[in-house]
């Protein structure tokens, strides 16, 4: 069994929350689709957690406080990019920016595919539910699918397969893998915007794909949020919200 999860943002409580919810499984690997870093308070904490997993992919987060912030919609993340930088220099842990720099773009396991945004971006590339309606992304996108791939980035959990979508709630949290292409987004640990504010990740037995959502100390990282001058508000309070 494999956990998958993606998208922790450095928030330590949702990660070690999630963390507990994997012991009580017979996990054998643990694979992170990136961003790792990114929005929250712990970036150190979380970065040494990622370290001792099987696989770690880079995200467009992760790469933004190695290099330059560039391209965010929001003007104040490269704000919060260069504090989270600040904060891994100024540890002086040369292993945490070896192992960072060294986090590969997509990783291939048999008939399974892992990146952090998409087949045709591994990096960047949202997939969002909506664009199931967008024939021409969504064909480039099958095209490099042989046949599984996981992803993350949009932080909204669900099924793709050609022309479909399916929230974990059309299926019970339980999706079985046939032979159709099919790519899975497992959601967000450390930030959800599906309206569920609970932390999200899968499970992967075989063919079948379980989606888990874990409660956690959300008030506890939205009080560190408010104490960080470098972090705005907005931050914490979404988290409440799952936006």
């Amino acid at each position: 069994m494999w956990a998958v999860l993606s998208d922790i943002h450095a928030n330590l409580e949702a990660l070690d929350a999630v963390l507990d919810d994997i012991a009580r499984h017979p996990v054998t690997r643990i694979i992170c689709l990136g961003d790792v870093l990114g929005y929250g308070p712990n970036p150190i904490e979380c970065l040494e957690r990622a370290m001792e997993w099987n696989v770690t992919l880079m995200g467009d987060h992760d790469q933004a406080v190695m290099a330059q912030p560039v391209g965010f919609s929001l003007p104040t993340l490269e704000r919060w990019t260069i504090w989270q930088r600040e904060r891994l220099e100024s540890s002086g842990r040369n292993d945490l920016w070896e192992y960072l720099g060294l986090r590969p773009r997509s990783r291939r396991d048999g008939d399974f595919l892992f990146v952090h945004g998409s087949p045709r971006n591994p990096l960047n590339e949202y997939l969002f539910p909506e664009d199931v309606y967008n024939e021409k992304k969504m064909d480039a996108n099958f095209r490099l699918t042989e046949q599984y791939c996981f992803a993350g980035h949009t932080h909204v959990p669900g099924v793709f397969t050609e022309g479909r979508f399916l929230a974990p709630d059309e299926f019970g949290g339980v999706y079985r893998l046939d032979h159709r292409k099919t790519i899975v987004n497992v959601g967000s640990v450390g930030q959800p915007r599906d309206g569920d504010w609970r932390a999200c990740y899968a499970l992967v037995d075989g063919l079948t794909v379980t989606f888990r959502r874990v409660e956690y100390d959300v008030d506890a990282t939205v009080q560190k949020i408010y104490a960080n001058p470098e972090l705005d508000n907005f931050l914490g309070d979404r988290l409440r919200e799952g936006r």
